[in-house]
């Protein structure tokens, strides 16, 4: 036996991947499961009571619009001042339900369930099965994920339509026939309730249609790709295009989906803005000269934008510094969660534990793409995440500003927990 070369046995990095794919189906359902019995019974646990301002303007909207009043805070008055897309989600369930709280919290509970799958999926494109199972997991054991999708806000819905966007126009590429159109026309409707719902990522929307037609330049895919991308376009600029005509009849304006960036644009960007102060800005001086002016909505929203711009203008260096740190807060964890008495140093340490992991392994992948090159949805996520942060710190960012940015992040991170095992096969 002496000189024998005897093959290694094979790993338990090995077995454990194999296990995984082998079981990836099954673990990414049970992983959907518990995401509903967690979500769900936190939702039942919060009830009925509002806890934040924008909760309750969501609830008015979509209770104006559930009685026939249109899109109006008040029942009254018709605005543009909130993105339309989420309140559009809660209108069936307001209607059908008279207006429970507690049943519009399970509209994010749903959507979580579904970020869930969805994430399983995309997992699975990027290198095997193990990689979407790990997702799936980490997705719904997420807790800032759990927390967000309980609270009447769009990011999770967000996040859904993100992964759905994307899923179902790759489904599109690789179907053919009927199934094509139908795979086309639910990614084209997602990305322009997405563009509806957190308008930030419309841009993100064209980096997607873009990345489908160049996925497959070089491959018999080629042709379909970039008539699916082009058909996604097309159908996403449908409700986009609805909604500013609604506008236009309504507020006799060209408002491409709401009135609040001029607010956001100068609560980041004005001499007492920090990089964490999010809303907590005196913008007072700006309000009262928008009063003594008489401006409408759309006036008081261009009057906000002027000055902020001016303002930026005038101190160029001070507003990089400030861009600079928007960007880096970007990655903070944050108090928000006990505003309303959620946890306070315990919910901000379990963020920490939580998110930081994440994001060094999502950033680890990334370094690690000379050794073990990125999967092009890799790519893909990774381009989203730096596209997003840039973007979030023109305005002024917010711990759940970045939830959908999260979502992107577990699925790299489980990219680098794939690889990592791959590599302890080969010691």
């Amino acid at each position: 036996m002496t000189g024998e070369i005897v093959p290694d046995a094979p790993g338990r990095g090995a077995r454990l991947l194999g296990l995984l794919d082998g079981y990836a189906n099954r673990i990414a359902l049970a992983a959907v499961l518990v995401s509903l019995l967690v979500a769900g019974g936190y939702a039942v646990y919060l009830g009925e009571a509002l806890r934040y301002l924008d909760e309750e303007v969501y609830v008015r909207l979509a209770e104006s619009v559930a009685a026939g009043l249109g899109y109006s805070v008040d029942g009254v008055q018709p605005t543009a001042y909130r993105p339309p897309g989420y309140p559009f989600l809660l209108v069936p369930v307001h209607w059908a339900t008279g207006g429970s709280v507690l049943a519009m919290r399970f509209v994010g509970v749903l959507a979580l369930a579904g970020c869930v799958w969805l994430a399983y999926r995309l997992g699975s494109r990027v290198h095997r099965r193990a990689t979407g199972a790990l997702a799936a997991v980490g997705t719904a054991g997420y807790p800032l994920l759990v927390y967000t999708a309980t609270t009447l806000y769009p990011q999770v819905p967000a996040l859904l339509l993100l992964l759905a966007t994307l899923e179902f126009a790759l489904r599109a590429v690789e179907r053919t026939g009927a199934g094509r159109i139908g795979y086309l026309l639910v990614a084209g409707l997602a990305g322009g309730l997405l563009c509806l719902t957190v308008p930030n990522f419309a841009p993100s929307v064209l980096v997607i249609v873009a990345w489908l037609a160049l996925r497959h330049r070089r491959t018999a895919l080629r042709f379909p790709a970039l008539r699916v991308a082009a058909g996604v376009l097309v159908v996403v600029a449908v409700l986009p295009v609805a909604w500013c005509v609604r506008n236009a009849v309504v507020l006799n304006a060209f408002v491409p989906v709401s009135t609040n960036d001029g607010i956001n644009l100068l609560l980041g960007n004005s001499e007492h803005a920090t990089p964490g102060s999010g809303t907590d800005v005196d913008i007072s001086a700006y309000a009262r000269r928008a009063e003594e002016l008489g401006l409408d909505e759309v006036g008081i929203n261009d009057y906000f934008k002027d000055s902020a711009i001016d303002w930026i203008t005038e101190h160029p260096d001070e507003a990089a510094v400030l861009y600079l740190g928007k960007v880096a807060n970007n990655f903070a964890f944050s108090s928000e969660v006990a505003t309303s008495g959620q946890g306070g140093s315990a919910a901000d340490l379990l963020l920490a534990v939580t998110y930081y992991p994440v994001l060094a392994l999502a950033v680890g992948r990334v370094l690690a793409a000379r050794r073990r090159p990125l999967a092009a949805e890799e790519k893909l996520a990774a381009v989203l995440i730096v596209l997003n942060v840039l973007l979030l710190a023109v305005f002024f960012t917010r711990l759940r500003f970045r939830v959908p940015l999260d979502g992107l992040t577990i699925l790299l991170a489980a990219s680098a927990v794939t690889n990592l095992l791959r590599g302890r096969t080969r010691s």
